[in-house]
């Protein structure tokens, strides 16, 4: 009698251990599934906001365009025509280079498939678009300082008194830091990081 409930037991036991990787087998698929879905969607909003800049560019170079065919009605002298006319010519080239980049990485994140290439190819493909991103962050840096120094020369704050120059430029300074960190921390790279956690917990389960 023992000998039988022990046996049963054992079978019991022995089935449920049958069990138990069928368990974690799907457990494994639905994280895989859920992490994927969190990647996706950070992609997909970033997708989003890359479009977003192209039409946001497309529309200031039709601005621009209007500007240049009204700036001799507006009745500005020669001098202040011409500061006018660098300035605009700046900001075109800067929105051209601007749609030219962003339509790069667009199409890059775009057909970056997280259903269909391998967790490896999508980590390679974000850890390149988040380097990219580092030498933007920069690039945008750089750009800023060149901008408000044009836009001084421009509007002729430099003929101000020199406390009134040091509470612009400090105001515009402040304003760029606040500004590119919003963007670019609190926008762009809260996905970044999100895609990068989700890669991460990829990586762990497939190579477990």
């Amino acid at each position: 009698m023992e000998l039988d409930e022990l046996k049963k037991s054992w079978n019991a036991l022995d089935a449920q251990l049958q069990k138990e990787p069928i368990a974690d087998e799907k457990q494994i698929k639905e994280l895989l599934a859920s992490y994927k879905t969190n990647t996706r969607r950070s992609l997909r909003r970033l997708v989003i906001l890359q479009r977003f800049s192209l039409g946001v560019g497309a529309v200031g170079l039709a601005v621009i365009l209007l500007i240049w065919l009204l700036l001799p009605t507006f009745g500005f002298n020669e001098h202040l025509q011409n500061k006018t006319a660098i300035f605009l010519a700046f900001i075109t080239v800067t929105i051209l280079g601007g749609m030219w980049w962003d339509r790069k990485t667009y199409l890059w994140n775009r057909n970056t498939r997280v259903d269909e290439m391998s967790v490896a190819e999508v980590s390679r493909r974000m850890a390149t678009f988040r380097y990219w991103t580092r030498y933007e962050v920069w690039a945008v840096a750089v750009w800023t300082v060149i901008f408000t120094a044009l836009f001084y020369w421009v509007m002729d704050y430099y003929t101000m008194p020199l406390i009134a120059q040091a509470a612009m430029l400090g105001f515009c300074v402040i304003w760029d830091v606040i500004l590119i960190y919003f963007i670019y921390k609190k926008v762009v790279y809260k996905h970044l990081d999100s895609i990068k956690k989700n890669i991460e917990e990829l990586e762990d389960i497939c190579t477990e």
